[in-house]
């Protein structure tokens, strides 16, 4: 049976295509390029798409597309073309507070890392983490388990966690990158 909260969650398929015309016919604008892809905002819409290069990162649109009351720290994916490109709720950026915190958690890991001499994860680190916010400590917790529920081999080690990638959607921390 599906949830009425998830119903909400869920886009319709005239909201879907009304956003794939408007794709279409170019009514959209440049927001913010990264290192794989390039984001753009839908004109008069809460959704923006993004096309990207990096098959990976594709592939995670794949999966959690329509799943965002399963994998509430990904940013919610709407509609994926089968190709490169696929479409997502639009967020608002992280305070400089959180900004702040995330970067210095990444700075800590990032000596856990050398101390340790091989590949691991935030989450080995998190344990020793010390003192960090509650809510990013509760946004990793989660974001751990939900990279469990992808089933992909290592992808704990690979995934691009950084300041840069998150955002907030309805006063959630998310990653929008990965």
């Amino acid at each position: 049976m599906i949830k009425l909260k998830s119903l909400m969650r869920e886009m319709p398929e005239r909201d879907i295509q009304r956003c794939l015309e408007k794709i279409r016919n170019k009514q959209y604008s440049f927001i913010a390029a990264g290192d794989n892809g390039k984001v753009y905002s839908i004109d008069g819409e809460d959704k923006v798409f993004k096309i990207t290069g990096d098959r990976d990162e594709y592939e995670i649109a794949e999966i959690i597309v329509n799943r965002y009351m399963e994998f509430t720290t990904f940013i919610p994916v709407y509609y994926v073309d089968g190709k490169n490109m696929y479409i997502v709720a639009n967020a608002d950026t992280l305070p400089p507070r959180v900004r702040k915190e995330i970067d210095r958690f990444m700075d800590d890991f990032a000596f856990f890392s050398r101390d340790e001499g091989g590949e691991v994860s935030i989450f080995d680190f998190l344990p020793d983490a010390g003192e960090i916010d509650p809510k990013i400590e509760n946004f990793l917790t989660a974001l751990q388990a939900d990279i469990a529920k992808l089933n992909i081999p290592e992808f704990e080690l690979d995934f691009d966690f950084r300041a840069d990638n998150l955002m907030i959607y309805n006063g959630n921390l998310v990653m929008v990158d990965w």
